[in-house]
């Protein structure tokens, strides 16, 4: 856990609706507090991560959210034309053959056209400005699409290997291969909600990624923990409360409070149930985050789920 912020990629996935667009965004923000340069790259074309730093979308191009932090959306065109003018090495010839909808469409129609440019663009981002380039940036944190284009995207140095055995892309392939495969460099950061299916999903990921490519979980990360407010005594004792001691419109009052804190209580019985499976899946590398009760997490939010993730970092496993 300590080493999670030293390397100079994290991939932060999960399922659908577990949040992890919000824990990219801590995690960036964590890095940044720490000391680190940052680049906060999001996927989805649809963007998440950017309204919450008060931007509509994630733009092509790295733009500065503040001092130490940038942000950037992939584009499949615009990764396109940058890979087109790095092997043409004529850019002003890539975009004349790229004109062409024939041309484009080809590229375009090849299989997990999606995984290779984005693992080359993350590839040539580290290369020129990471920590053995440019320094730009210390840490790219990438907000990835859901667990199952993570798990192809392992496939894919191997795919273009195949294809181009000898010649520039075959050297490509090897780059990318190195970058993603090398666990001082690259992290997998799986994010889960505390209830049986998405958890069950995530183990069922994390395995099959170390069975079919050697990867080893950097850290999972559990969203949206819900807080022990009363204990299973105090439950007990508003409960005798409620039964027939009180006026009726408080009787009524402390029912939906009884109700509420039941309903929490069992969340957390049930979130502490699942907590020691995770956390002996991943040695220990557990970040636990709370459920914040807002529709709109604000930056501020943002800022306390990062220092719960900056204070696990810290911690020794």
């Amino acid at each position: 856990m300590q080493a999670l912020f030293e390397r100079t990629v994290l991939l932060v996935t999960g399922k659908g609706g577990v949040g992890k667009s919000t824990v990219a965004a801590a995690l960036a923000r964590g890095a940044r507090a720490e000391g680190k340069r940052v680049l906060l790259v999001e996927f989805e074309s649809v963007s998440r991560v950017a309204p919450l730093f008060g931007r509509k979308e994630a733009p092509t191009e790295p733009v500065q959210l503040e001092p130490g932090l940038d942000l950037m959306g992939f584009d499949l065109l615009y990764s396109l034309h940058g890979f087109a003018g790095d092997q043409l090495k004529v850019k002003a010839l890539a975009r004349l053959a790229l004109a062409n909808r024939h041309v484009r469409g080809f590229f375009l129609a090849m299989p997990a056209i999606k995984s290779i440019l984005f693992l080359y663009h993350l590839h040539r981002l580290e290369a020129v400005h990471g920590p053995r380039g440019d320094k730009r940036w210390d840490l790219i944190v990438c907000d990835m699409p859901t667990s199952g284009f993570v798990a192809g995207l392992y496939g894919v140095p191997t795919m273009v290997r195949q294809i181009f055995r000898v010649g520039p892309l075959a050297t490509v392939a090897n780059d990318m291969g190195a970058l993603l495969f090398d666990p001082l460099r690259t992290g997998l950061v799986l994010v889960t909600l505390p209830e049986e299916m998405p958890v069950l999903e995530t183990l069922e990921l994390r395995n099959a990624l170390r069975e079919r490519h050697g990867i080893d979980t950097s850290a999972i990360v559990v969203n949206g923990v819900y807080p022990e407010l009363l204990d299973h005594d105090e439950l007990s004792a508003l409960a005798g409360a409620v039964d027939g001691h009180a006026p009726l419109e408080q009787d009524d009052a402390l029912s939906g409070v009884l109700w509420a804190a039941d309903v929490l209580r069992g969340r957390a019985d049930r979130a502490a149930r699942l907590m020691p499976e995770l956390r002996e899946a991943v040695g220990g590398r557990l970040i636990e985050l709370p459920h914040l009760f807002q529709r709109q997490i604000p930056l501020g939010g943002i800022d306390e789920l990062a220092g719960r993730v900056r204070a696990a970092t810290r911690e020794r496993t």
